[in-house]
Formats: C-alpha cells, sequence, structure tokens
C-alpha cells in the first residue's frame, strides 16, 4: 500500500512501525532543506558576482564631456585613499577643426594649520577614438610650471577624441581630488584670414591718405 502525505510518499510492508516511518519523514525533510539551501546560496553568489562585474565596469568608464557656447567643458575627479595610481579617462566630440587647451587644478587638505596639495597630476595624454573603440595616442604637451597645462601639438579635425589624466592620492588614509576645464576654439577657415588680410590693408590704405591730406 502506498500511502501519500504532501510531498512525501512511501510504501506501508508488513513489519514497518511508526519509527521507520518517522526516519523517513526526518530523512526527507532534510534532503529538502538542504536543497533550499543550496539554491538559495547561488542565487546570492550570483547576485555578488553580477554586483561586481557592475562595480568594475562602472569604474572603468569614461566621462563624456559636454562643451557650452563659449566652447569650455568641464570635468573632476575624486578619489578614496589609494597607493595605487589612477587613470581617469574623458571622451569629446570635435564638430569643426579646433585647436584644444586644458587647464587643471589639485585640491589641497588643511593639516595642522597648513594647506598641502592633496591630490598629484603625473601626466595627461590626448588620443584619438575610432568608430570600432580603438584609440591612438596624439602627441601631447603637460606641463605644471606655473599651473597645469596640457594640449595636443595639432589641431582636431572632426571626430571623437578624449585624454587620460594620471594621477594619485597625497595624504594617507585622506582622499584626494582634483577640476579642471577644456577649450576647444574653431580654427579659421582660410577665407577668414584673406578677408582680414583685406580689412588690414584698407585700414592701412586709409590712415595714409589721411597722413597724406594733412601733409598736402
Amino acid at each position: 500500500m502506498e500511502v501519500t502525505n504532501g510531498s512525501c510518499k512511501w510504501k506501508l510492508q508488513r513489519g514497518c512501525n511508526a519509527a521507520d516511518k518517522s526516519y523517513h519523514f526526518a530523512t526527507t525533510n532534510e534532503s529538502r532543506g538542504i536543497s533550499m539551501k543550496k539554491a538559495l546560496f547561488s542565487k546570492v553568489a550570483g547576485s555578488l558576482l553580477l554586483t561586481a562585474g557592475l562595480l568594475a565596469s562602472g569604474a572603468a568608464s569614461a566621462q563624456t564631456l559636454t562643451f557650452n557656447a563659449d566652447g569650455n567643458a568641464d570635468f573632476s575627479a575624486l578619489h578614496t585613499w589609494s597607493a595605487a595610481s589612477n587613470i581617469d579617462t574623458y571622451l569629446f566630440e570635435v564638430d569643426t577643426t579646433s585647436w584644444a587647451s586644458g587647464t587643471a587644478v589639485v585640491g589641497r587638505t588643511a593639516i595642522n594649520g597648513a594647506r598641502q596639495a592633496n591630490y598629484a597630476i603625473t601626466g595627461i595624454q590626448f588620443f584619438w577614438q575610432a568608430g570600432d573603440g580603438t584609440r591612438t595616442d596624439l602627441d601631447t604637451v603637460f606641463t605644471t610650471d606655473g599651473g597645469i597645462e596640457f594640449y595636443p601639438v595639432a589641431s582636431l579635425d572632426a571626430g571623437m577624441y578624449g585624454f587620460t589624466v594620471t594621477g594619485n592620492t597625497l595624504v594617507a588614509n585622506m582622499g584626494g581630488a582634483y577640476a579642471g576645464t577644456l577649450n576647444l576654439a574653431p580654427v579659421p577657415e582660410p577665407t577668414t584670414f584673406a578677408m582680414l588680410g583685406v580689412g588690414i590693408g584698407l585700414l592701412a590704405f586709409s590712415a595714409r591718405r589721411k597722413t597724406d591730406d594733412k601733409l598736402g
């Protein structure tokens, strides 16, 4: 005879007693408990791995700059204390051939009444980014004389570009920060230079005529 109780089944045979049935119930419930724990552990582990992946991808993502009407775009970063170097990436798009020029400043922290830099920028590198995401470094000038200044040696044609900021925190167990501005100035067209030359010539001719009239 087969007896069913919930999800548990067993066959009653001659000589079967209550103790045998109780043992069967305990064994079945224990197996179900182990299976549920394994399933829960798998879900938790999967969630943790997914979260770690999202955090890693977020840390490696680049910030896209937005320029205002004057051609200026601000950028900044805040880092927690670490003995390792940080590399921040910024992307921007150029609509027409332009000159790019940037400046940056680092944060300062007051320690025992003295203000000292909490971050050091050790390098800035411009690059051109192709449609498939590959990057090619561009000749870049980076200087810290009298302030942080950086710019690509050549003008930038229309396309996608970016730059990386390499640096590190300076104060142990404290964070560091920096901020900067990138400017894009369109390169004048050849016709603009021609018109400018004509204008200067007319001004010079007019000034000469006035001088001759006074002398005459």
